[in-house]
């Protein structure tokens, strides 16, 4: 492919690209569908002009699924937060997006999804729902046809993991002593987005820390064998990723257990300096709800009280 003083990329369409887009260039348009589309365009015109504030900009709601609301019910729960009328208006949210088949879906007309669904149904549990209600019976088993908490999704079982409902043992190992890796190493932390690593070096110090609050109930119905809750998985060929990856997750697992007090003890206040200066003026980090919560959930940690103006201003950003 090569480029042209046009624009153009100066590549012959293969056969079936070239028939399809001279039958594009080629096909008439009626009087009637460019009425239409006019009509479409000044509609669309007309709203956004009404939505512009006086000043020239733009705001509006950024909707997403119900896990937003399922974790703020859980974070609340961890902190020792939670509240009657909040809980109460979230599990509203939360059961009125509730597909038939008992799932919740990643977005709007979705297919069920297994780690939104478990995220769900533990909110509604934490909110009084019984797990013998229909909609709770109908989550529950769908959650066990598709391999239970195990097959979940590393966050979920994170959050699963701040009640005991999972063993932090069976999660990746996040040493905090990443925050001293230069931007030449592999795996430093600004190899990733900066969304990605505003909610890494906070997890860092959670996956240190291994904090476990009291579960206020058991999950054994999300668990396909609740006697073998965790099924150990066997080593991929060390020749493909997902074998590189989980010999690298044994190598810092055997590294947790030498590391040096002292210098685990420096890189989680390293990390905790370096999740505050990145706090944002109204509150959050990076403008999004991972970091925020795992942010706020580290520094608590750390022995910042909720009253501390970094943690009230990032609670109040969520």
């Amino acid at each position: 492919m090569t480029a042209t003083t046009d624009g153009s990329t100066g590549a012959t369409l293969p056969s079936r690209a070239a028939a399809a887009s001279e039958t594009v260039l080629t096909t008439p348009v009626t009087a009637g569908v460019q009425e239409a589309a006019a009509h479409a365009t000044r509609r669309a015109t007309d709203f956004l002009l009404a939505q512009q504030d006086a000043e020239g900009w733009w705001k509006g709601d950024l909707e997403t699924n119900v896990t937003m609301d399922a974790e703020d019910l859980l974070l609340r729960q961890f902190l020792g937060i939670a509240d009657e009328a909040t809980t109460r208006a979230a599990a509203l949210f939360i059961r009125g997006e509730q597909r038939a088949d008992g799932t919740w879906a990643t977005f709007h007309g979705g297919p069920g999804e297994l780690s939104t669904t478990i995220e769900a149904y533990v909110a509604l549990r934490l909110a009084g729902d019984a797990p013998d209600a229909p909609h709770m019976a109908r989550a529950s088993a769908w959650i066990r046809e598709r391999g239970g908490i195990a097959a979940a999704r590393v966050f979920t079982r994170i959050w699963l993991a701040l009640f005991g409902w999972w063993k932090w043992e069976d999660l990746p190992e996040m040493p905090p002593e990443l925050i001293y890796f230069p931007d030449w190493m592999p795996l430093n932390i600004y190899d990733f987005g900066c969304w990605a690593r505003q909610t890494i070096v906070p997890l860092t110090i959670v996956s240190a820390k291994r904090p476990v609050r009291p579960a206020p109930f058991p999950l054994d119905e999300l668990h396909t064998d609740p006697l073998r809750p965790n099924p150990p998985r066997p080593l991929a060929p060390a020749a493909s990723w997902d074998g590189v990856f989980q010999r690298l997750d044994l190598g810092l697992q055997m590294f947790r257990k030498v590391a040096p007090k002292r210098l685990r003890r420096a890189a989680m206040n390293s990390a905790v300096r370096w999740i505050i200066e990145r706090q944002e003026n109204d509150g959050c980090w990076g403008g999004i709800q991972p970091p925020a919560v795992y942010s706020v959930i580290a520094l608590h940690l750390m022995g910042y009280d909720l009253n501390h103006p970094v943690m009230r201003a990032g609670l109040e950003s969520l």
